[in-house]
């Protein structure tokens, strides 16, 4: 009886331990925390809206309020602005400073019902505006706090009462009522409010369920994870005793894999060191033969030059031969001496562009000047050789560009030179265009030579390549102008590129950044350019010097040059062997009243040098004009003589009318002191 007893009673669950006790406790206090921060928040935005909302139904119903023709705004509008706000405000407030405090849920509970009594009122009494009311209760109910609906139907109740009785028709929207109506109002709210309690009841059941099962499903948790813990325990212990029984195995397999790796190893280290050795020795090979070919090519390109001004001064020595045939000879020995030059400059250019130190300026240019300037250059070479040298504009081109005048002179001086050099009949035409597309003026260089095969074309712009081998024996050169001249081309914002066909002709393409060109004017024709040329070409009379010089120079046959070319020009000049003289001589002169008005300065010399013997002579006070002479024509020589204190610097070789014009330019400026 007692057995079937037990079998028919249900079967309570058992009690949870203390500790899943204490920690539902504690997640459902955490959870109604929460929801109490999260409600508090949420009515901070609510009552905001309503506050607004009550301002645009005083506005929409009675904005303003008339007394004849006079008009005011309406004290509904005022009351939803300032009365609204005050209510509004200390909710919103704790809402934000004090979220989750008891105190905070019933200020926010009184606010908010107040706030439906406000609703109401402005709204006449409106039968409707009362379901606000009940809204405003749901909202509440969204605490699970029974207390806080219990403080809300107090206050409307207390509300409904009290306007009941002296202003019906504010609650009510008629002048007189039943006294006990405001019961019959609040006994509806208290019909909701039982509903909520009981919502709000279950909630919290609800959230304590939660809270058990959470607690309990940690707890759970935590004996899995225990027997996990001691279950991995037992398999690493297992798996400890299988690495111990396989460790003599895996030793030896070990062993055996490292020495096959290591014998992997050396052989792939020899084959890498095999082709590595192979790649030297054939770049080794290129290079000796590149530079073979190089030095036989500069051997034959110096010593051709160097035989006819050796010849040719032998010959100047002989009192046989007229005068007619000395000045012949003489413009031999200079046209071998310019060529010597323009392979040294090359070879220099090309050693600046390779270092990174080549730099170029950016300064006004007049492209048809140029093109003209080299025409005129070259227009007696083509008559020579029988072949015309024609140059055109193609359509309007920029008066004035913002680029490197040497520069572009120079790469089209290659183009130019090279275009005569290659063409035996026909001609050359150099015509220069404006791409606007690109910003860039272009000068086009056609020939018709015998073209360039396309298996070349691609290295043609290496250093030291020309076409083929007899090109060099045909026509020497060295083969840096085109790599000089792309180098150059580039480095001013352009390009130089070549179209060629065997047999047909070639035309080189060189580019250059015009900068900003708004607003220059256009040349629509050479004419002006060449009248430039021709009027800058005809005030390029030598001009004659006035004042005292002093040279130092240790150089016998600079010196004779130097002072000849001074004094045939006017000067007076004087020579000090080296810088030490130099400075001596320079203030004694000035001490005397008598002082130089320039200084020409060798930068290396013997005893004291240049450098040294300008910085003593800036040392001491001296104020005057110092030019640097030297034979240093990398980057940075001309900032060394000026940190030194030279005024100004002149390359070697010195031509006469640049040392004219250079020693004219500093008497002027001693002069305007």
């Amino acid at each position: 009886m007692n057995a079937s007893q037990n079998m028919m009673t249900p079967s309570c669950p058992a009690p949870p331990s203390p500790e899943i006790a204490a920690r539902t406790e504690e997640i459902f206090a955490s959870s109604r925390r929460s929801n109490f921060q999260r409600t508090d928040r949420f009515f901070a935005v609510l009552m905001l809206v309503q506050w607004l909302g009550g301002i645009a139904a005083a506005l929409l119903i009675s904005p303003r309020t008339w007394a004849g023709a006079y008009s005011d705004v309406h004290i509904h509008v005022r009351a939803a602005v300032f009365l609204g706000g005050a209510v509004a405000a200390f909710p919103i407030l704790l809402a934000l400073l004090r979220p989750g405090e008891a105190s905070t849920r019933h200020v926010i509970a009184v606010g908010q019902m107040l706030s439906s009594a406000l609703l109401i009122h402005l709204t006449g009494g409106r039968i409707e505006t009362h379901f606000h009311v009940f809204g405003s209760l749901a909202f509440l109910a969204f605490y699970r706090e029974v207390s806080v609906l219990v403080t809300a139907t107090v206050v409307v109740a207390a509300d409904h009462w009290v306007r009941g009785l002296y202003f019906p028709q504010s609650v009510y929207g008629v002048l007189t009522v039943d006294r006990w109506r405001w019961f019959e109002h609040a006994g509806w709210v208290i019909f909701e409010g039982v509903i909520l309690v009981l919502y709000c009841r279950r909630g919290r059941i609800e959230m304590r369920r939660l809270a058990s099962q959470q607690a309990q499903l940690e707890a759970t948790n935590r004996i899995i994870e225990a027997e996990v813990a001691q279950r991995t325990a037992d398999l690493a212990a297992g798996e400890t005793r299988l690495r111990m029984y396989a460790a003599s195995l895996e030793s030896a397999n070990s062993a055996l894999a490292e020495g096959k790796a290591q014998l992997e190893r050396k052989q792939r280290e020899l084959e890498e060191l095999n082709a590595a050795l192979e790649q030297a020795t054939r770049e080794a090979r290129a290079a000796s033969e590149a530079k073979s070919a190089f030095l036989a090519n500069m051997s034959h390109e110096i010593r051709t030059p160097m035989t006819a001004i050796l010849g040719f001064g032998d010959l100047l020595v002989d009192a046989e031969h007229n005068a007619s045939d000395r000045l012949n000879y003489v413009n031999i020995i200079r046209r071998n001496g310019q060529h010597l030059l323009m392979l040294i400059n090359d070879i220099l250019d090309l050693s600046k562009i390779e270092a990174g130190m080549m730099k170029v300026e950016r300064t006004l240019v007049n492209p048809g000047r140029v093109l003209a300037d080299v025409a005129a250059l070259f227009g007696e070479r083509a008559g020579e050789k029988g072949i015309r040298l024609d140059v055109q504009l193609d359509g309007p081109v920029p008066e004035r560009i913002v680029s490197d005048p040497v520069r572009v002179k120079q790469a089209l001086v290659n183009l130019v030179g090279n275009a005569i050099k290659f063409t035996s009949a026909g001609g050359v035409t150099v015509r220069l265009g404006f791409e606007a597309s690109r910003g860039a003026v272009v000068y086009h260089v056609a020939d018709t030579g015998p073209g360039i095969p396309a298996e070349v074309q691609t290295r043609l712009f290496e250093p030291f390549v020309q076409a083929d081998a007899s090109t060099t024996r045909r026509f020497g050169g060295t083969g840096l102008g085109l790599t000089i001249s792309r180098a150059l081309a580039r480095m001013l914002g352009g390009d130089l590129t070549l179209e060629s066909r065997s047999g047909c002709g070639s035309t080189f393409s060189l580019r250059i950044d015009a900068g900003d060109v708004s607003g220059v004017p256009m040349l629509t024709s050479l004419e002006s350019a060449r009248a430039e040329l021709e009027s800058a070409t005809a005030s390029r009379r030598l001009p004659r010097l006035h004042g005292r010089i002093l040279l130092v120079e240790d150089g016998p046959d600079n010196q004779r040059l130097i002072r000849g070319i001074l004094r045939r020009a006017g000067a007076e000049v004087d020579l000090a062997e080296n810088g030490a003289d130099g400075v001596e001589a320079a203030m004694k002169a000035r001490d005397e009243g008598r002082p130089y008005d320039v200084i020409l300065m060798d930068m290396q010399m013997p005893v004291m040098d240049g450098y040294t013997a300008a910085a003593e002579l800036r040392a001491r006070g001296y104020t005057s004009q110092i030019v640097a002479l030297t034979a240093h024509a990398m980057s940075g020589e001309c900032q060394k003589c000026i940190d030194a204190g030279c005024d100004h610097f002149l390359s070697k070789p010195i031509t006469r009318e640049g040392l004219l014009r250079e020693v004219a330019e500093r008497l002027a400026f001693v002069a305007q002191i």
